[in-house]
């Protein structure tokens, strides 16, 4: 037989895409006359005739699929495509989704100012669908924190202020303009909420250090941590190069022992906890008690504290990295899909394990986070499975419609999506079979299967078609990466595969429906007359072993 396979790759995520309904017919990305048909095209055209028709057919089509597909401003973003992102999402580093923040930003920025953006649609619905994860992921984090903190807090000692937040973002079925500006409303209110619990730890700080009363200190450490650029935001202390140098011992009074020693406190990252400050605070009260009489001791007991101060921050930022990035893959996991369409495979002990993280502040083990990974990456590749499979859709058959017929799910649970597509100038004597999983894609020529010997002519035209089908893949292959899927088959011509089209399931791709045709389904009896009139189907044993 002759055959191919690739291996799918993902570039830019189309916006619009939804899941694929179990039973229900479903608008399509283009209007349903839009689908190329193959009426009129001649039994069997030279190959390279039905080759340039192909080619022309989908082009056709995949115009028509982007011209839905690539309107950021019309259309709103799918369950398909958002659950893919948010995937993504959770698998990249907090410093990317930063940046991609940033890029979500400028580009509304561009808008604002009525400049055209640089990047696609694709990939600005991407920098903000990061954006909306990272902004969750920090909600949620400071939440956690801040109920962290509460349990932690000394009794009679006032409680962080609540954060006061708006709800998670759902970016799905939401326009990309409205995703902004929802987007920036929850940037405002997290900035401002992050700030009132920064001061409160700061307060806390203070009086694990000199006691609640001592008004003089809190005043000092709060005009240090004014000093700060507001817009560097809590990771504005990147390491030792942010932190005061203390001067040399016969120079250091005691005002400057109060002095640096509250900006290297100051200087805390503003989701340190008390305990994480202690031993910075212990270095800089001992630096304090020996400034008056021994400015050498209290020069090395600030050196000490600068180190502690770096050390804590470099601790915290990681800590909130870990927070974050377990609040995105939590989120990512708890996605489910529309009750009318294939669930996606539950996570309860990855779910568990990730809310431990933020209820406790502690990360996972190293096979605990390989483990989430581990399922974070297998429900990504299920979702990149059936994205693949609808782009397939809509680059053989120009339209993403569910035709009303189709009652099946196509996406069994271990089992790769099957499509089977006649290209153009193909009777219904031969067909493509595609086969799609989570890591390959697969296409096999198909013939018509049928009894008895074939004929010259036949294995003539199995060879022609096998000769054509690598033409038509050529098509296919340029038409999909026009919608951002990589599918370079490597062909091999060696044959045809008997078969039926539509079996078990598979869905298939017609010139007359310009859609998705049901599965061929044939009762008991069916079958049993249709063997009976493809003659003999038994085996004769030898005389010795009756």
């Amino acid at each position: 037989m002759s055959s191919g396979i690739a291996l799918p790759s993902i570039g830019d995520v189309m916006p619009t895409l939804d899941y694929a309904p179990t039973g229900q017919s479903v608008g399509g990305l283009v209007p349903h006359g839009q689908a190329f048909g193959h009426a009129g095209v001649g039994h069997a055209p030279g190959v390279g005739d039905a080759v340039h028709q192909a080619g022309g057919h989908l082009a056709d089509a995949a115009a028509h699929g982007l011209h839905e597909l690539l309107a950021p401003a019309a259309v709103a973003l799918g369950a398909l495509s958002g659950a893919l992102l948010a995937g993504r999402a959770a698998l990249v580093t907090t410093q990317v989704l930063a940046a991609a923040a940033v890029r979500a930003a400028d580009e509304q920025a561009c808008l604002e100012r009525r400049q055209e953006s640089a990047a696609c649609a694709a990939q600005q619905w991407e920098a903000a669908a990061f954006a909306a994860t990272r902004a969750n992921a920090r909600r949620a984090a400071l939440i956690a924190r801040v109920r962290r903190a509460a349990r932690m807090a000394s009794p009679g000692t006032p409680r962080p202020p609540r954060p006061g937040l708006p709800g998670p973002l759902s970016p799905v079925g939401m326009p990309l303009c409205r995703l902004r500006e929802e987007l920036a409303v929850l940037e405002d209110r997290m900035c401002r909420a992050e700030a009132a619990h920064a001061d409160w730890a700061l307060r806390e700080i203070g009086n694990a250090f000199a006691g609640p009363d001592d008004d003089t200190w809190q005043r000092e450490l709060r005009a240090r941590r004014a000093s700060v650029p507001a817009e560097a935001g809590p990771s504005a202390h990147h390491g030792n190069e942010a932190l005061p140098q203390p001067p040399a011992a016969e120079e250091l009074r005691y005002e400057d022992a109060v002095r640096i020693g509250a900006q290297l406190l100051a200087g805390l990252d503003p989701a340190a906890t008390t305990a994480d400050a202690a031993p910075a605070t212990a270095a800089v009260r001992h630096a304090l008690a020996s400034a008056v009489d021994r400015p050498a001791k209290a020069r090395t007991h600030l050196r000490e504290a600068r180190r502690f101060v770096a050390d804590t921050n470099r601790a915290v930022r990681a800590r909130r990295d870990t927070e974050e990035r377990a609040a995105a893959q939590l989120h990512f996991l708890e996605i489910t899909a529309r009750t009318d369409t294939d669930p996606l495979h539950p996570a309860p002990a990855e779910i568990a394990l990730l809310h431990r993280v933020l209820d406790e502040g502690r990360p996972l083990e190293p096979h605990e986070q390989r483990q989430v990974d581990d399922r974070v990456t297998e429900r990504l590749a299920e979702l990149e499975r059936r994205y693949i499979e609808r782009m397939l859709r809509l680059a053989v058959s120009g339209t993403d419609r569910f035709d009303d017929r189709w009652t099946t799910t196509p996406h069994q649970r271990d089992r790769p999506t099957r499509i089977d597509w006649t290209p153009p100038g193909w009777d219904d004597g031969h067909w493509l079979r595609f086969a799609v999983d989570g890591k390959h894609a697969r296409v096999v020529t198909m013939r018509r299967e049928q009894p008895g010997e074939r004929d010259a002519a036949a294995l003539a035209l199995d060879d022609e078609r096998c000769h054509q089908a690598a033409g038509h893949l050529s098509g296919l292959r340029d038409t999909t990466l026009r919608l951002g899927v990589v599918l370079d088959f490597s062909f091999e011509e060696s044959g045809t595969l008997p078969g039926v089209r539509g079996e078990e399931d598979v869905l298939v791709l017609d010139e007359d429906t310009a859609g998705v045709r049901a599965p061929v389904s044939e009762d008991r009896t069916e079958k049993r007359e249709r063997r009976a009139t493809d003659g003999p189907r038994y085996r004769t044993a030898p005389a010795d072993d009756h």
